[in-house]
């Protein structure tokens, strides 16, 4: 019988084979820190680490489960020497819709440079420095695209080019590095859902930071609190989930932002955010700032009125809406009001 088919009867009676008792064994999996050397170095990283039942010595779960140890402590051993590590380099293949033989060429590298990293090589200092830059300055990045061009076929290149006009178009905008941001944590999100929850987190923020996040313009239509801009740039999806963010906490993506700024918009993802889009319009519907402003129009009847911006911060002030419990504790209560209507 071959490894991988004793590895895949192990995983379905849920056994695994200890060396201490000689024996399959069942057994319990649970999140540790393993501190140990590697290189020379002191490290410290988190791993599930199975133990059996009986004897609590660690066994290999399943057939990668070394693998995965290795590659745990190969990445821990990365960020204490400040190397560039995996999730990072994905995060450039993503930020800049590249492969890993584009990125490799693109920064001057042996065309299997990063697939290697990915088998487990450690990075040098000198191309983990490069690689580290090209994910937190785009300018920096397209400099490289144009040393190497000719490395690239053209439609490959014009991609690139398209993309870094996307990433130039988000570094302009807050509203537009908020949107971004909320559509690549949130996972599915439709452009309905979108605009109340950039309203929410407008006003979490004056509830929590007692600021204005937003300095667009929100007009109070039928389906909600909308900023016509954002609006404007993803209503192509109709009512389907908007699938063009582009995922990077680095470099342009997040420059307008700050930390306590983020905070406040994980808060409303993290809550708000659970909730299905026509649950969110209900939920803006019942809020005073939207209400003041739709006075004398009927219920779906188009409406322009720009939203003020004292009035939603005294809103969120007087409900408290400044801590995922008080939040998850005024939604529950907006949902009870409208079942009962």
């Amino acid at each position: 019988m071959e490894k991988e088919e004793v590895g895949e009867i192990m995983n379905k009676i849920n056994l695994a084979y200890c060396n201490e008792c000689e024996d399959l064994v069942e057994y319990d999996v649970h999140d540790e820190i393993i501190n140990e050397e590697f290189k020379g170095i002191k490290i410290s990283y988190k791993f599930s680490v199975g133990r059996c039942k009986y004897c609590n010595c660690e066994v290999a779960t399943d057939i990668d489960y070394n693998s995965r140890k290795s590659k745990a402590k190969i990445e821990a051993y990365k960020r204490k020497m400040g190397l560039i590590t995996l999730k990072e380099i994905s995060e450039i293949l993503e930020k800049y819709d590249i492969g890993k033989e584009i990125l490799a060429d693109i920064a001057g590298f042996g065309k299997v440079t990063i697939k290697r990293y990915y088998d487990g090589v450690i990075p040098s200092r000198e191309y983990s420095d490069i690689l580290l830059k090209i994910l937190c300055e785009e300018d920096y990045f397209m400099g490289f695209v144009e040393e190497n061009k000719e490395k690239l076929r053209e439609v490959a290149y014009r991609k690139i080019v398209s993309r870094y006009e996307k990433l130039a178009e988000i570094s302009s905008s807050k509203v537009e590095q908020i949107a971004n941001y909320i559509i690549t944590h949130l996972g599915e999100v439709t452009p309905l859902a979108l605009e109340k929850l950039l309203a929410f987190s407008n006003g979490v923020n004056y509830a929590l930071n007692g600021e204005q996040l937003i300095w667009e313009e929100s007009q109070a239509w039928a389906h909600g609190p909308v900023y016509p801009q954002i609006y404007n740039k993803y209503k192509r999806y109709g009512y389907k989930p908007i699938d063009d963010g582009i995922y990077s906490t680095h470099g342009c993506m997040l420059s307008k932002l700050t930390e306590k700024e983020i905070n406040a918009i994980d808060m409303v993802i993290n809550t708000f955010g659970l909730y299905s889009p026509k649950t969110l319009e209900k939920i803006s519907h019942s809020q005073k700032p939207w209400i003041e402003k739709r006075y004398g129009y009927k219920e779906d009847e188009a409406g322009r009125e720009v939203i003020d911006e004292n009035s939603i911060r005294l809103f969120y002030e007087e409900n408290n809406l400044n801590s995922e419990e008080n939040i998850m504790r005024y939604i529950m209560n907006c949902i009870k009001k409208t079942q009962c209507v």
